[in-house]
């Protein structure tokens, strides 16, 4: 009855704005359609709303929640001169109110209500919003979510408030190479493009901003025709058509005229300079990239091929070639759009030692390569491979994240007529010789490319001419190329390879017939499929994502690697990256094809996973296990223990809280040690200790397996018999189980010096007493709730920091959970200080901060919904199904049924006595990590 009240009321709430005009259904030119059963019987609708809008409706009846997105077609290349960030401020202050929900924080609260998540983002020219809520909250949801956008009110104090909160966004900036390249790729753009705006905003560009700049800013770009969205819900089609498009046509049209088309710009002012950011991290990194203009989708395939031939890893490539002379550890390369008509094309490059010295010879390299291919033409296989991958990804997707979804549909819809989305996003518009003869042209040009180089080695910028940026406070470099007349002139003389046809796509895929999985339970149950002493094999058939793939977890066990012995685990994570390096270059067409792959430590063993399409992944299990020997390359252990120093070095500092998390569990688990320990461990490493390690590592070994993938008993038995083969080569040992264990000792607090700006604290709440079932339960959903609150309360409210929340955190090996919070504005103390009084005020009265019995029943509905409805993917789901079989002490597949029936059973006065005594500390000491940053 309450839901059919309120039905009406928004009917009646709609009628002035829609009752002189209809919605228009669009026709669906997309031919595509999706094969995999557990999505199949979605529905889709393409709606011009009333007033203009553009929406696309997804109707699928079983989606365990709902969710919409929005985009405006306008972003931060659109700010005003005076205003520096305004497109970004004002992303932040429509959530804060609007004439008929008023409330700062309504729309967010009420989300929290329902197990709903929101987000929003500002690129370049677009401004993207999205939420997600459980279906029975959805069309009230919708209907404050597209208030948003309707005479929100920008009251001057939330504005100022909100300033705070975006410049301590900005100030994580700071720390990252990326950021800070990408503000001198701002600082030297052309004058009048996209890419020349500061686009963050801070305290000083938004200091004069007021209720009416923002509003006036607002109006001007925030209405119907410069806007799409996208709905997922649980309602029929029919119902779908009649309700949504007469809420989006609430939002008031304006008629405003679009944007202008950029014309192209002689830019000379950067041509033939190299400039140089001094890095904060220790990786050094070159971007080489060009500014092109387009007037249409058409040329969109062609960049994407020329990105699939510059990432190409076969023999002979660009990236075999320097890899080959250990110039570069990565090259990647890509595109995206700064405006309707301007795109970025970039190469990224990951340097040595020796490639940050040389990096004249990888640029040598890099035009030689152009060159080869502006003779050549693209190979019209490369643009066909491409978009077969894509579709048939698309046609065999599966169940997932919504909130993924919701971003990468919003994303690409942007950019699409919506008729044919998604068909031209994933089949790229044929482009013709001559557009493809005059990217070419630009690309092999070096005069016309843009180069920034990131390195902290100071040689590189001893005689260049200094600049200062006085928004990001850095100091940056500028030279002339000395190359750029032999940039010009190279020639690989047909020396070097571009891609041959993919013969790993897939072909004849058949969707396994699946069985209705039960939506009461755990919709997973792995059985033992095979075990004898050197092997231990689980296989679970996969009825919910029903996707024609799997994913394969292989864990490697020798009496060698010891979680006792800190050096043998550092000589796994060399091995690893020798054995990924190999794996790429052997199978680069594989990843190509839907393959993937890695090797890692995990636990006490080195652990391979792979997930692919079914109709090719036995084939190449085989193949990599029939050459799956671990070894060291002598030529390559400096530059490959040089790698792992700078991936140890940015784990310490790439973020403050991480790097709290990491410290937190040397100090409290057995046999776990901080990046800062295997940093210094590594240092005093030769290659004669881990060639000797590695040697002998196969000795004797034991496999742990589980495989995730469809009902098959024929693929079941034949990845068994492939596993066994590869184990019988080696003498094998029966180990025992291996899972983490608690430090009996307690501690009282963690400091940490963090080497880069920015300090951050952690405060862990515990329970000691009782690990018991009820207990596990009740801290996850109690730490759901806490990180609502917290975010609501220490960030929203106090504005403490940018990161601020909680999570329950499983690895303590106890109910506990972590508050955290991220922050250039107070000290570690200050933090740790305000949370603890703010946790003290919770524990007080938890109905003060929104606990009641109805939001107990809310938050216990959509617990167990996320046990019987992960939104994982495959491959998480598959690790997480991996470690229930081999990291507990003992094999616990029965472990989420038993937290479903531990939620049912609960009720809200024990769960409230639980959370006071819990938040009082009753249970349990807690433990606060200071996180000291370097002084700016």
């Amino acid at each position: 009855m309450k839901w059919k009240a309120l039905f009406v009321t928004l009917l009646i709430s709609i009628a002035v704005t829609s009752c002189k005009q209809s919605s228009k259904i669009l026709p669906d030119h997309c031919p595509l359609k999706v094969c995999t059963p557990s999505i199949a019987n979605q529905r889709t609708a393409k709606i011009i709303c009333p007033n203009g809008l553009q929406l696309l409706i997804i109707s699928h009846p079983g989606i365990s929640n709902s969710g919409a997105a929005l985009a405006v077609k306008t972003g931060n290349s659109s700010d005003p001169q005076d205003f520096p960030g305004l497109a970004h401020l004002t992303e932040h202050c429509v959530f804060l109110g609007n004439a008929k929900y008023p409330d700062t924080d309504g729309f967010s609260h009420f989300l929290s209500n329902n197990n709903g998540v929101y987000n929003a983002y500002t690129s370049s020219y677009t401004t993207r919003f999205l939420f997600s809520i459980k279906n029975s909250a959805f069309i009230e949801a919708i209907d404050q979510f597209v208030h948003l956008f309707i005479h929100p009110l920008f009251r001057q104090e939330d504005i100022d408030r909100e300033k705070h909160a975006v410049h301590q966004e900005f100030s994580m900036h700071l720390n990252q190479d990326l950021r800070r390249v990408h503000r001198i790729q701002q600082l030297i753009a052309p004058k009048g493009h996209p890419l020349q705006r500061f686009v963050c905003g801070n305290a000083s560009t938004l200091a004069q901003v007021q209720a009416q700049d923002m509003h006036q800013w607002f109006h001007q770009h925030y209405h119907p025709e410069n806007m799409i969205a996208v709905i997922h819900t649980a309602e029929t089609l029919e119902k779908a058509i009649k309700i949504f498009p007469k809420i989006f046509a609430q939002i008031p049209s304006k008629k405003n005229p679009r944007h202008p088309t950029l014309s192209s710009v002689d830019d000379y002012l950067s041509s033939g300079k190299l400039y140089i950011n001094a890095a904060v991290e220790p990786t050094a990194s070159m971007q080489v990239y060009w500014h092109l203009y387009t007037t249409s989708q058409a040329p969109i395939g062609c960049y994407a091929a020329l990105s699939y031939i510059l990432k190409h890893e076969a023999t002979d490539s660009l990236v075999y070639l320097l890899k080959k002379e250990k110039l570069i550890t990565e090259l990647d390369s890509g595109f995206y759009k700064t405006s309707d008509n301007t795109v970025n094309f970039t190469i990224y490059y990951q340097l040595t030692e020796k490639g940050e010295r040389e990096y004249s010879r990888v640029l040598l390299h890099t035009f030689a390569y152009l060159h080869q291919i502006q003779k050549q033409g693209i190979p019209e296989h490369c643009l066909k491979d491409i978009t077969t991958m894509n579709t048939l990804e698309y046609c065999y997707s599966s169940n997932t994240n919504l909130f993924t979804t919701l971003w990468e549909q919003i994303s690409d819809l942007i950019d699409e007529d919506i008729t044919t989305y998604p068909y031209h996003s994933l089949v790229y518009p044929e482009y013709s010789s001559e557009e493809e003869h005059s990217i070419l042209k630009t690309l092999s040009d070096p005069s016309q490319a843009r180069y920034v180089l990131s390195t902290n080695h100071p040689a590189h910028w001893q005689e260049a001419l200094q600049h200062h940026d006085r928004i990001f406070d850095m100091v940056y470099y500028e030279k002339s190329l000395p190359d750029l007349q032999a940039y010009q002139e190279a020639d690989a003389q047909g020396r070097m390879a571009l891609p041959q046809p993919n013969m790993y796509i897939p072909k004849n895929i058949e969707v396994a017939n699946v069985s209705k999985t039960d939506m009461e339970g755990f919709p997973f149950l792995p059985r033992l499929a095979y075990q004898d002493q050197g092997l231990t094999f689980y296989y679970c058939e996969d009825n919910f994502y029903t996707t024609p793939k799997l994913t394969i977890n292989l864990r490697i066990r020798s009496p060698k690697i010891s979680r006792k012995n800190l050096r043998s685990l550092i000589a796994i994570d060399l091995c690893s990256l020798a054995i990924n390096e190999t794996l790429v270059k052997q199978y680069y067409l594989a990843a190509q094809a839907g393959l993937s792959f890695s090797t890692s430590l995990r636990g006490d063993g080195l652990n391979l996973e792979i997930t692919g399409y079914t109709t090719t992944i036995p084939i190449l299990l085989k193949s990599i296990l029939s050459s799956f020997t671990p070894s060291i390359d002598k030529d390559k252990f400096d530059m490959q223990k040089q790698q792992l120093l700078e991936i140890y070095q940015r784990k310490i500092s790439e973020c403050p809280i991480r790097a709290g998390v990491d410290q937190l569990w040397s100090y409290t688990l057995h046999d776990v040690y901080s990046y800062q320990d295997k940093l210094a461990s590594l240092k005093t490493m030769d290659f004669e200790e881990v060639d000797n390690f590695v040697k002998n590592l196969f000795d004797r070994l034991h496999v742990d397996t589980l495989v995730l993938g469809p009902p098959s008993q024929q693929q079941e038995q034949e990845l068994i018999s492939i596993v066994k083969d590869f184990v019988s080569c080696y003498p094998q040992y029966d180990a025992g189980c291996f899972y983490y264990q608690r430090q009996e000792q307690e501690i009282s607090d963690i400091n940490i010096d963090y080497p880069l700006l920015g300090n951050a604290m952690l405060l862990v709440l515990q329970d000691r007493h009782s690990s018991s079932m009820d207990h596990v339960v009740a801290t996850e959903m109690m730490f759901t709730w806490l990180h609502h609150i917290a975010f609501s309360h220490l960030r929203t409210e106090q504005q403490l920091g940018y990161v601020v929340g909680a999570s329950y955190h499983e690895p303590l090996l106890c109910p506990s959970g972590i508050l955290y919070i991220r922050s250039n504005a107070y000290t570690p103390q200050e933090l740790v200080m305000k949370t603890k009084a703010f946790i003290q005020n919770v524990a007080a009265s938890v109905e003060d901060f929104g606990m009641s019995e109805s939001y107990f029943s809310d938050l216990k509905d959509a617990y167990i919904k996320n046990i019987t409805h992960p939104t994982c993917t495959l491959e998480s789901m598959g690790s997480t199904l991996f470690s229930l079989a081999f990291e507990k002490a003992s094999v616990r597949f029965s472990l989420p049924n038993e937290k479903i029936a531990a939620a049912k059973n609960m009720n809200y006065a024990d769960f409230k006595v639980y959370c006071q005594e819990f938040l009082n500390q009753k249970l349990g000491s807690e433990i606060p990590v200071y996180i000291h940053g370097k002084e700016s």
